[in-house]
């Protein structure tokens, strides 16, 4: 079962998922083989084998894909997840008010992101990454129908170095029942900004990048790509609409084509100039409430692992970036995405 513990130092809560401790690369030494796969090489993500997974939540059906498959996108619940529908939400404590304990209900979702076991995200077609787009909206906005679940936090790991298990390109979801501590600064944050100035902070510091123009690396008419100021991983980037919406689940339907484009861009400058680097990609949005408020813009967030945080940083929660922002997107820039 999974658990929720409060930590009172951060006023922030730990997941303890102890079934995830069965996932088949974990606890093999300090330098597990990389994405492993079943002994025989069975891929569970492939057409053919959706046996091997569990039950199907979604599907999009196959149209137009250049070798045979019933489906273009599949999600499926995630076979080691880290929180359960199936939970309960209530807690206690263990003796004293500061071992706080709440059930571990939620939800882990797994977003096959095509049929196609060896073409990354980066390489798939516009069509492809856009039907991507609409299963996230999907399942984002169907999740939020659960009154228990506050937040839908959107990722994909990509490569070793960002936490991937499993070759076949995939996406995951986890809804939790509270607001983890770090959007929970960033709402504030940006909300506070917004009670003071009348204005969205992320939209300030768009048209900002914008009129800067040194990181902006790809635009389009409803999209804008850029590696913030204060960057805190090398080449980090973010994608922010050009129009004011909240939540990601609000975004018209017409929009995810145009978003579909820019990401693409984006991954394939990042993965053709940096040899196909490990990245987190996150989607950050507001949490269940909050839909029609002004002062969040949601955005994509894209964080190359190209260093590993040491001592200070996790010592001090201070980054140190060792390129500077300017230089990064100039040379991004230069990368002529296929």
């Amino acid at each position: 079962m999974s658990q929720l513990r409060y930590d009172p130092t951060t006023n922030d809560w730990v997941i303890f998922a102890p079934s995830r401790a069965r996932r088949p690369h974990e606890f093999r030494g300090a330098c597990p083989k990389p994405m492993a796969e079943s002994a025989d090489k069975v891929c569970p993500f492939c057409p053919g084998h959706e046996k091997l997974t569990p039950p199907e939540i979604f599907r999009v059906p196959a149209w137009g894909l250049p070798k045979p498959a019933d489906w273009r996108v599949r999600v499926i619940p995630n076979m080691f997840p880290a929180l359960r529908i199936e939970e309960p939400t209530d807690g206690g404590t263990d003796g004293s008010p500061n071992f706080r304990h709440r059930g571990g209900c939620g939800a882990h979702e797994v977003l096959i992101e095509s049929p196609d076991h060896n073409v990354y995200l980066a390489q798939q077609p516009v069509e492809q990454i856009e039907a991507l787009l609409h299963t996230m909206q999907q399942r984002h906005n169907d999740l939020l129908r659960d009154p228990r679940f506050q937040m839908i936090v959107l990722f994909k790991n990509h490569g070793e170095g960002a936490g991937t298990s499993l070759r076949h390109p995939h996406c995951q979801l986890i809804a939790t029942p509270v607001v983890p501590r770090m959007l929970r600064t960033k709402l504030s944050i940006a909300e506070d900004y917004f009670d003071m100035t009348g204005h969205c902070l992320y939209c300030v510091l768009r048209q900002d990048e914008l009129e800067a123009g040194q990181r902006v690396l790809v635009q389009n008419s409803e999209y804008v790509a850029f590696l913030p100021y204060a960057s805190h991983v090398p080449f980090e980037t973010w994608i922010l609409p050009q129009t004011h919406h909240a939540s990601f689940g609000d975004v018209e339907a017409t929009k995810l084509r145009p978003l579909a484009e820019i990401l693409k861009t984006v991954l394939q400058k990042l993965s053709d100039g940096l040899d196909n680097p490990d990245y987190n990609l996150t989607i950050n949005t507001v949490p269940r409430g909050d839909e029609d408020k002004s002062y969040f813009l949601w955005h994509i967030e894209i964080l190359p692992r190209l260093t590993t945080p040491a001592g200070f940083e996790l010592g001090s929660g201070m980054s140190i970036n060792t390129v500077l922002p300017e230089e990064a997107a100039a040379y991004l820039r230069s990368v002529e995405a296929q």
